[in-house]
């Protein structure tokens, strides 16, 4: 009976600790090398770091209250209203981090890495005869950045609550 007991309390002990893990999702990653294209993140919570040769980003805060507000460097920027944030121009850099935004990149040259969940979609540029650069999700091979409008998906997200 005891080693029953035993057996049970070191199945409950693991399965907890699991449980709530899985309850959080996991986040992932996205690199960009190179792009000559329109990046669109839809509602990411993390992070977003990068630079741009040339072109616009307009980064709006979802939670103004409790998140960062996003730096910009190297642009005109231009405050849309009190959430959103306009930055155009040559060579600008740019980090929203450890919150929930909205994103729009457009441009060429863009060198950019993303961390958390969310959605979005790329549009590479689709000139003849340039490359609309790379792109890469969870550390595995880089790919070229479609010419179409291509969605994708960042982590996982954390399953729904159990129904009652």
């Amino acid at each position: 009976m005891r080693r029953l007991l035993l057996l049970l309390a070191i199945a409950l002990a693991l399965a907890v600790p699991a449980a709530l893990l899985a309850a959080d999702g996991t986040d992932g990653t996205m690199s960009v090398k190179r792009g000559r294209a329109l990046i669109f993140f839809n509602k990411l919570q993390g992070t977003a770091i990068g630079r741009m040769a040339s072109g616009k980003v307009r980064i709006r805060v979802l939670r103004p209250k409790t998140d960062a507000p996003p730096e910009f460097h190297h642009c005109r920027k231009h405050m849309i209203n009190r959430t959103t944030t306009v930055c155009q121009g040559k060579k600008l850099t740019f980090r929203a981090l450890d919150g929930h935004y909205v994103i729009r990149l457009q441009g060429s040259g863009i060198f950019m890495s993303a961390a958390g969940q969310g959605t979005g979609s790329t549009d590479g540029a689709g000139i003849p005869g340039l490359s609309n650069g790379v792109m890469s999700f969870d550390d595995g091979p880089y790919g070229t950045i479609p010419d179409d409008p291509t969605p994708f998906t960042l982590g996982t997200p954390p399953p729904p609550p159990p129904r009652r």
